[in-house]
């Protein structure tokens, strides 16, 4: 039995011996992070791993812009990635997120951040559609999850021990509904699952004894990030910098130019292709179905404020966009003006509370033509809104001031 386990653990340290190695190898070969990867928001590595971010926030003059799926349309000429494509004001943005990437997503990623994005700009976007009774589900967090954020945001002193044990808690609720639906024991014996049953719980003893184990598991996960990393970056070149003046007017032409060529078959000023898809012979099906519908009540609220405290300890400077919703699509489905009142203010009166928040408050649009390029993601007069805010945000009318 001791020469079996003599054994076991000289494979063990050989093992760690090659993975360091390995890491030393790519850690001196690693590129220099390329600044046209900031337009692409459906990177996973930017979303489920650190080093992308950390590298994007020690960038001078780089933007980072947090959020959904309304991030994935780039074919909107007024989108940020093209609006702001070759550094035309000064600065490059940089996109995170897709689908399903909500307040919890994006709270563990700035809580994992450590001193990255401290004192930084962000934008901040949260999507109406998320506000649902029973908040993001397990499945699709799951989807964007990330262990290795989960374990260096319980190893953050800096964090506020209130703030780890929600989302702890948070994370123990949603990996317990996704194992109830799918089955199997998802993280159960992995450190970031084990550590985060003992925060929430708050079993001291139990978290200190896991320490060890965090270590390591954080060393492996730090490691296949920076793999991943050095291989996602060379697909990708920098930008050749490229300042040029903005006429309001002529930009809003162009957008006004654009959308009335890509929506023609609706009276709901939605892009063709989707209204086509995902509407057109269904729409009779659509009067009334969303008359029960409620915001009013959701997990995703308390996310919200979790990610805005988070904000705030990391000394951030936050852009929120209030994205409206679309005001004639809902009103056809039953969602009523109240009822999106309801959710407005609840968001507003969130956002209120935190001095270093500045509110981008865009629901007096909910009826605006082509505001929306759908029947929830911001369209051509949308995203022009948001590139005004962040012009001004990032002082880019005098010179942009990171």
């Amino acid at each position: 039995m001791g020469k079996k386990l003599l054994a076991a653990v000289g494979c063990l340290a050989a093992a760690v011996l090659a993975l360091a190695a390995v890491r030393m190898a790519v850690s001196r070969t690693m590129p220099d992070y390329p600044d046209s990867i900031g337009s692409d928001p459906e990177v996973t590595e930017k979303i489920t791993g650190e080093y992308l971010v950390a590298q994007a926030a020690a960038e001078p003059d780089t933007l980072l812009i947090y959020g959904s799926s309304e991030l994935k349309t780039t074919d909107i000429c007024t989108h940020p990635a093209n609006f702001f494509a070759d550094q035309r004001c000064g600065f490059q943005v940089d996109l995170v997120g897709r689908g399903s990437c909500q307040s919890l997503v994006h709270a563990l990623s700035i809580a994992a951040s450590g001193e990255a994005l401290r004192g930084q700009k962000v934008v901040l976007i949260t999507a109406p559609q998320s506000y649902v009774a029973g908040g993001i589900a397990p499945d699709l967090f799951m989807a964007n999850f990330s262990e290795q954020q989960v374990l260096s945001m319980l190893g953050d002193e800096t964090i506020p021990d209130s703030i780890k044990q929600y989302l702890s808690e948070r994370v123990q609720t949603l990996i317990g509904q996704y194992q109830e639906i799918y089955g199997g024991n998802l993280q159960k014996y992995t450190a970031a699952g084990l550590l985060t049953q003992a925060e929430a719980s708050e079993n001291g003893v139990a978290a200190a004894l896991l320490r060890p184990y965090a270590a390591l598991s954080q060393w492996l996960l730090d490691t296949k990030d920076l793999v991943s990393a050095r291989k996602v970056m060379k697909g990708y070149a920098d930008v050749e910098a490229e300042i040029r003046p903005i006429d309001w007017e002529t930009e809003e032409q162009a957008a006004l130019d654009q959308a009335a060529e890509m929506v023609t078959n609706n009276d709901f000023y939605m892009q063709d292709a989707y209204y086509s898809t995902y509407i057109g012979r269904k729409l009779e099906l659509q009067a009334g179905k969303d008359a029960g519908l409620s915001y009013e009540e959701s997990p995703e609220y308390d996310d919200l404020q979790c990610l805005l405290e988070l904000c705030q300890a990391k000394e951030l400077e936050v852009l929120f966009v209030h994205v409206p919703m679309h005001g004639s699509w809902n009103d056809y489905t039953g969602f009523d003006a109240q009822s999106r009142a309801v959710y407005y203010e609840k968001v507003r009166d969130i956002v209120a509370e935190y001095g270093n928040v500045k509110l981008l408050d865009l629901t007096e649009y909910e009826y605006e033509p082509y505001f929306l390029c759908d029947t929830m993601h911001l369209g051509w007069k949308g995203w022009l809104e948001v590139d005004r805010a962040i012009v001004s945000f990032c002082g880019a009318d005098e010179g942009a001031d990171f």
